[in-house]
C-alpha cells in the first residue's frame, strides 16, 4: 500500500504540468455547480420562508352576514391544506386601510359609507409548497357561493417559482456538462501519462508482473485530483461567499431568512461525486489503454 502511494507521489511530481492542469479544471468545474448548488438551497429556503407569509384572502359578497362568514370560515378551516382562516369584517379592513395610509386619512374622509366587503383571510399549512397547489386552494375557495373573489398574489407567485425552475434547469444542465468535462480531461490526462509509462508498462508486461502494478497507482492518483479539486473549488466557494453575503442578505425582506452556506451533507456529496467522476474517467482510459 505504502509502495502505491510512493508511485503515485512520484507521478505527481513527473507529471506536475498534466496534473495541474486537470486540478485547475476540477477546482473550476466544482465551484460553478456549488455556485449553483448554493443558490438553489438557499432560493428554495428563501420561498419556503416566503411561503409562510402567503395569505389568501376570500372576498365575500356583501349580502352575507357575519354568521354566515363564520360558519365558511369554520368550513374552510376543515380543509387539510388550510391552518387557519380568520374572518376580517368592512370596518377592519377600513381601519387597517388607514392605519396602512398614515396621515393620508383625508382621502378617505369623502366616503359617504365603507367600501370594503367582509373578508376571510386563510393561512395556508407549511406544508403546502408550489404554484398549482396554492392555485388549487384558491379555486376551491372561489368555487364557494359566498365568494366575490379571491386574491393572493398569484403573478408574483408563478414568477418566482418559474425563475426558480429556470434555474434548476440550467443547474442540472450545467452539472452534467462538467461531469462530461471532468471525465474527458481526466480521461485524457491519463491517457497522455500511460503514453509516456508505455515502455515501463511494456516491461511489466514481458516479466509477467500483474496489471494492478500499473492501474491502482492511476486509481489512487484520479481519486487524489478529484478531492484536491473539489476541495479547492468549495474553498473558492466559500471565499466568494464570505466577501459577498454581507452586501446581499435579504434580511431587511424576511428577518426569519438568513442565507446559509452548503451543509455537511451537500459538502460530502460533492466530494464524492468528484472523486468518483475523477476515478471513472480513469478507469475507461486505463482499461482501454491496457486492452492494446
Amino acid at each position: 500500500m505504502m509502495d502505491m502511494f510512493r508511485r503515485a507521489a512520484a507521478d505527481f511530481v513527473r507529471h506536475r504540468f498534466l496534473h495541474g492542469t486537470c486540478f485547475l479544471t476540477v477546482s473550476l468545474s466544482v465551484f460553478i455547480v456549488s455556485a449553483f448548488g448554493l443558490f438553489l438551497v438557499n432560493a428554495g429556503e428563501l420561498m419556503d420562508a416566503w411561503q409562510q407569509g402567503v395569505r389568501i384572502t376570500a372576498y365575500l359578497k356583501s349580502d352575507i352576514s357575519g354568521q354566515q362568514a363564520l360558519a365558511l370560515a369554520g368550513e374552510l378551516e376543515q380543509k387539510p391544506e388550510v391552518a387557519s382562516v380568520s374572518h376580517v369584517s368592512g370596518k377592519e379592513g377600513l381601519e387597517w386601510l388607514k392605519e396602512q395610509i398614515g396621515g393620508q386619512t383625508d382621502l378617505l374622509a369623502d366616503l359617504s359609507e365603507n367600501p370594503l366587503p367582509d373578508a376571510l383571510e386563510i393561512r395556508p399549512e407549511q406544508g403546502l409548497t408550489g404554484a398549482d397547489a396554492f392555485d388549487a386552494l384558491a379555486k376551491s375557495v372561489s368555487a364557494r357561493a359566498e365568494v366575490a373573489d379571491v386574491e393572493y398574489g398569484r403573478n408574483w407567485l408563478h414568477r418566482f417559482y418559474g425563475v426558480y425552475n429556470l434555474f434548476r434547469m440550467t443547474a442540472a444542465v450545467m452539472a452534467v456538462l462538467v461531469i462530461v468535462a471532468i471525465m474527458f480531461i481526466g480521461a485524457n490526462t491519463f491517457r497522455l501519462i500511460l503514453y509516456s509509462r508505455q515502455e515501463e508498462i511494456e516491461i511489466t508486461r514481458i516479466i509477467g508482473a500483474d496489471e494492478t502494478f500499473v492501474k491502482y497507482p492511476l486509481y489512487l492518483e484520479s481519486i487524489l485530483l478529484g478531492l484536491c479539486g473539489a476541495v479547492a473549488g468549495l474553498g473558492l466557494l466559500y471565499a466568494a461567499f464570505l466577501s459577498v453575503i454581507p452586501r446581499v442578505s435579504p434580511g431587511g425582506l424576511l428577518p426569519v431568512f438568513q442565507i446559509r452556506f452548503l451543509s455537511l451533507g451537500w459538502i460530502l456529496m460533492i466530494l464524492m461525486a468528484s472523486m468518483f467522476v475523477g476515478w471513472v474517467g480513469c478507469w475507461f482510459t486505463v482499461r482501454r489503454f491496457l486492452r492494446i
